[in-house]
C-alpha cells in the first residue's frame, strides 16, 4: 500500500485511536518512519527521528532523579528541543510546564514557584531574566541549550543540553491513564495572577481530533504555525493535529508580518494558524508578489472580522475556516464545519463539548441574544482538569457544572455562534455595554490604520468612556479628527471614542494577543479628546 493511501486513509476515516501522547508518537513513527513530521528554517526531523529524539530526552530526565508526576518546565523558543523535550517528559509520566519566553522579574518567579519544577530546560539567551530568580525558586535539575545572544557565565550546575541526551538506552516504560496530566499550559491574567490549567493527556488527543475533521486535509498537507509552542495553538491545533493525520507540521521561531507567505511558502504550508491581530495586519501589508505565491489552501483562524473575511481569501487565495477555543477548553471548541461555513460565525461546537448561551444568573437565553458561552465535555478528560494550586478559581469557573468562559456570544436559530467579546474587556458607558472588538473593526477599516486596540477609561461621569489606540500604516497621514470623525460615520454614538491616543506599538503577548489590561484606564500622553476637538456626535 503506498504512504498516500495510509495517509488519506487516516485523514479521512480516523481508525487509530490514542489516549496519550508518549503513545501516539511511539505508533506514528512506527507507521511513518522517515516521512517529515516537523519542520523548522533550518531543521527537519523525520518520525523516527522525533521519537528517537523524544527517548534520549527520556532516558536523560530519568537518569536526572526525575519521576512520574513531576513538573519540567520549559524556557524556550520555537526549536526541535522543545518537542524533544515535550514528547519525553510525556514518554516517562511527567509534566511540561511551558513558560512564555516574554516573562521575568515577578512574573517568571511566580509561575516557576506556582509550579515548583523538578527540572528546567532553557534557551542560552534567556539565561539573564532566569538568574535574576533563581535563588528565589529552587529547581533540582537545570539544563541549557545553546542559541548565541548571551554570554553570562552560568552558574556550575547548570548543565548542558547534549548531557540530558547523551543515553542511548530505552527509558524505563511508564504505564499512562488518559487521566493524567499532560502539562500544566499558564493562562493570561489579566486581574490576578496567572492560573495554571492542568491539561490532561486525553484532551490533548481529543482536541487535535476535532481540528482534523473540520481542516480540509489532504496528504500532502503542511500546517504551519509562527505563534509559540508554549502556547496550545501551535501545541494542538498545529503539531498534534499533524501527527494524528500522519501529516508535517512547520514552525518559525515567531510571527514576521512582512515575509510571513514567504516564509510559508518556503516551508510548504498549505495550512495556517492565525489569531485575529495577524489577520488585521497580515491585510494591511502593502500587495506583494508573494501574496499568492504559496500553496496555503486554509486559513484556520480565531478572529477574522465579517468586512475582511472575503477580501482576506480573495487577496491571499485560500480559504478561513474560523474557529474558538480556550486553554482550559480545547484550542477549538466551536469550528466551522466544511461545506457549510457562515462568514463572522466561529461555527458550531465540536463533537467532545456541549455550549450554551446564557444571562448573569446562568439561564439559557433565546437565540439571537447576547450571552455569556458555557460549555461541558460529552467524555471525560477532554478539557482541563483543575487550575494548579487554585482550588477556589477552579470551582468558581465550573459552576452549575458548566465551565464559564468569560466571553460573550450569540447563536443564531441554526446553531452556530458569534463571538463579541471579552465578558470582562467590555466597557460599561452611560448604561450601554460595548464591545471592544466592534469599534476596534471600524477603526482597522480605515486606510491609514496599522492596527487599533480600545479600552475602557474612567469618566467623570461615571463608569467609563471609550478610548482608542492606534498605530498608523507607514505613511498613513490621517489625523486625530479624522478618525473620530470616522467613527461617528461607522459607529452607533454611544460607541465612538472619547479619547484616542497615537502609539508606536501595541503591547502584546508572544501569542500576538493585544494586552488590554496594559491600556485599561490609561489617561494622559499625547491623546485626543474628541469634544475638544469639537466634534459633535449625534444621536438618531
Amino acid at each position: 500500500m503506498r504512504r498516500t493511501d495510509v495517509v488519506r486513509r487516516s485523514v479521512l476515516e480516523r481508525e487509530e485511536v490514542y489516549h496519550d501522547v508518549a503513545a501516539l508518537l511511539r505508533a506514528k513513527a512506527r507507521k511513518n518512519g522517515d516521512h517529515p513530521a516537523v519542520r523548522f528554517s533550518d531543521v527537519t526531523w523525520s518520525y523516527q527521528q522525533l521519537d528517537q529524539e523524544s527517548d534520549r530526552v527520556a532516558r536523560g530526565l530519568q537518569d536526572a532523579g526525575i519521576h512520574p508526576g513531576d513538573r519540567v518546565a520549559a524556557f524556550l523558543y520555537n526549536r526541535p528541543e522543545f518537542l524533544s523535550l515535550w514528547f519525553g517528559t510525556a514518554r516517562i509520566g511527567a509534566v511540561l510546564v511551558p513558560l512564555n519566553t516574554g516573562l521575568k522579574g515577578e512574573l517568571l518567579r511566580y509561575e516557576l514557584a506556582d509550579s515548583a519544577p523538578a527540572g528546567l530546560v532553557l534557551e542560552r539567551s534567556l539565561v539573564t531574566p532566569y538568574l535574576t530568580v533563581r535563588s528565589q525558586v529552587p529547581v533540582r535539575r537545570e539544563w541549557v541549550v545553546e542559541s548565541g545572544g548571551n554570554t553570562t557565565e552560568l552558574p556550575a550546575e547548570v548543565a548542558a543540553w547534549s548531557e540530558l541526551r547523551r543515553s542511548t538506552a530505552s527509558p524505563t516504560p511508564i504505564e499512562l491513564r488518559p487521566s493524567d496530566p499532560a502539562s500544566i499550559l499558564y493562562t493570561s491574567g489579566t486581574t490576578g495572577p496567572p492560573k495554571g490549567a492542568v491539561v490532561p493527556h486525553e484532551k490533548l488527543i481529543t482536541t487535535p481530533t476535532e481540528i482534523g475533521r473540520r481542516s480540509r486535509l489532504e496528504p500532502d498537507s503542511v500546517l504551519f504555525t509562527s505563534l509559540p509552542l508554549f502556547h496550545c495553538n501551535a501545541q494542538e491545533m498545529t503539531t498534534l493535529t499533524a501527527l494524528l493525520n500522519d501529516l508535517t507540521a512547520a514552525f518559525d521561531e515567531r510571527f514576521h508580518a512582512s515575509t510571513y507567505w514567504e516564509t510559508a511558502a518556503r516551508l510548504g504550508a498549505t495550512h495556517v494558524s492565525l489569531l485575529i491581530s495577524m489577520v488585521n495586519v497580515l491585510f494591511k501589508q502593502p500587495p506583494r508578489a508573494t501574496d499568492r505565491s504559496h500553496r496555503v489552501r486554509t486559513a484556520l483562524t480565531a478572529g477574522a472580522t465579517k468586512e475582511i473575511w472575503p477580501e482576506f481569501e480573495r487577496r491571499f487565495g485560500l480559504t478561513i475556516i474560523e474557529l474558538y477555543g480556550m486553554t482550559e477548553c480545547g484550542c477549538t471548541t466551536l469550528m466551522n464545519p466544511p461545506g457549510a461555513i457562515r462568514v463572522g460565525s466561529v461555527g458550531t461546537p465540536l463533537g467532545f463539548v456541549e455550549a450554551q448561551v446564557v444571562d448573569d444568573d446562568d439561564r439559557p437565553v433565546e437565540p439571537g441574544e447576547r450571552g455569556e458561552l458555557l460549555v461541558r465535555p460529552r467524555r471525560p478528560f477532554t478539557m482541563f482538569l483543575r487550575y494548579h494550586n487554585k482550588p477556589d478559581a477552579t470551582v468558581d469557573a465550573w459552576r452549575n457544572l458548566w465551565f464559564h468562559t468569560g466571553d460573550y456570544v450569540r447563536r443564531d436559530a441554526d446553531g452556530y455562534y458569534y463571538f463579541i467579546d471579552r465578558k470582562k474587556d467590555v466597557i460599561r458607558r452611560r448604561g450601554e455595554n460595548i464591545a471592544p472588538y466592534d469599534v476596534e473593526s471600524v477603526l482597522n477599516a480605515h486606510p491609514a490604520v496599522f492596527e487599533a486596540v480600545v479600552a475602557g477609561v474612567p469618566s467623570d461621569l461615571g463608569e467609563e468612556d471609550v478610548k482608542a489606540f492606534v498605530t498608523r500604516r507607514p505613511g498613513g497621514r490621517a489625523d486625530a479628527k479624522e478618525l473620530f470623525t470616522w467613527c461617528a460615520e461607522h459607529l452607533p454614538f454611544f460607541m465612538v471614542p472619547r479619547y484616542l491616543e497615537f502609539v508606536e506599538e501595541i503591547p502584546k503577548t508572544a501569542n500576538q494577543k493585544a494586552q488590554r489590561y496594559l491600556l485599561k484606564g490609561r489617561r494622559g500622553g499625547d491623546e485626543y479628546d474628541r469634544e475638544k476637538l469639537g466634534i459633535v456626535v449625534r444621536r438618531p
